[in-house]
């Protein structure tokens, strides 16, 4: 059995994020979750509530320093000509230090859920956004190395 060392674990630091191949360099976080659909089958002679998977769903949470309107504009672009903004959003893990290789992420047909039109706070010294997302579709064409 392979033994775990410490310098494998990644450093959150060394990732990017890209939307339509273009780097958002103010991003602060990034996290996206694949849920399976299920529907209970209950079957008879058997107390347990089955499970059959249906489909999945992809939900997802940007966080952005505050120094752009780019996804006020995604919104209001809908508000206007009722044409919905579809976009691909890429994050890619590179640790150097860690030695475990490249993951990219791709996630297909994202859509905004909604955004802040204004922000004001006294108290921040760096004002952020969080911008909730769902995709349609999910590629990893790199992957973190399987064994140690």
């Amino acid at each position: 059995m392979a033994k775990f060392r410490a310098e494998n674990t990644i450093n959150g630091r060394e990732a990017r994020l890209f939307l339509n191949g273009e780097e958002i360099a103010y991003a602060k976080s990034f996290e996206a979750t694949i849920e399976k659909n299920k529907a209970d089958v209950n079957i008879l002679g058997n107390r347990w509530t089955g499970k059959k998977t249906t489909g999945l769903s992809g939900t997802g949470t940007v966080t952005l320093y505050k120094v752009t309107s780019r996804f006020t504009k995604m919104i209001l672009e809908y508000a206007d000509s009722g044409k919905e903004v579809y976009f691909t959003l890429q994050g890619v893990l590179d640790d150097p230090g860690s030695g475990r290789g490249t993951e990219r992420v791709t996630l297909l047909n994202c859509n905004i859920d909604s955004v802040k039109i204004g922000q004001f706070d006294v108290e921040a010294e760096a004002l952020e956004e969080e911008v909730p997302f769902t995709f349609e579709g999910a590629e990893i064409p790199e992957a973190l190395k399987e064994d140690f």
